[in-house]
């Protein structure tokens, strides 16, 4: 049986996510690959969880997302966080996370994550050179933003072909 939670503002709900995540993953085996499903009109960005920027709703290809959480914590962090957001944009389902059909499957097997050796697309990239990978790639960001933030929200941004970032990462990262 898949594990599933739905989470949302929980003055509509009735629900706290954190109870909710609590009740159906009580005995997960971490880490714990999930397919997150972003149900609300605005694209949404994690840090909680590496690699989670969800497009809103009505892109149905970039707003469901398989990740990896790593423990119970960060998942009851993320289930804060979307709680928090889905109250200051009152919505009543906000995000749906479901057990990854191989993880239901063989709870047992390692899932391959490799997370600290994996080169990240903001690796070696200076502050003009985020700032313009971002907005290849559409993501608005505030002007007085950090380069940790902009790093941040390139490493969540999903990976686009042709985009530009993968070569100036790798440019990047010979120049230095």
């Amino acid at each position: 049986m898949t594990r599933t939670v739905e989470l949302g503002a929980p003055s509509l709900t009735g629900k706290d996510a954190n109870d909710l995540v609590a009740e159906v993953f009580a005995d997960a085996a971490y880490p714990l690959k999930v397919v997150v499903q972003n149900h609300m009109p605005q694209d949404v960005v994690f840090p909680e969880v590496e690699g989670l920027f969800l497009r809103h709703v009505a892109n149905p290809k970039d707003s469901r997302k398989t990740v990896v959480i790593a423990d119970h914590d960060l998942f009851q962090r993320l289930a804060s966080s979307v709680e928090q957001i889905a109250e200051l944009s009152r919505c009543e389902l906000a995000l749906t996370i479901s057990e990854a059909a191989e993880a239901a499957a063989d709870a047992g097997a390692p899932t391959g994550d490799s997370t600290e050796t994996a080169k990240k697309p903001s690796d070696g990239l200076t502050y003009d050179q985020l700032k313009d990978a971002l907005k290849a790639k559409g993501i608005e960001f505030a002007a007085n933003a950090k380069k940790a933030d902009l790093a941040a929200l390139l490493d969540a941004a999903p990976a686009d072909a042709g985009d530009g970032t993968e070569g100036a990462a790798d440019t990047g990262a010979a120049n230095a």
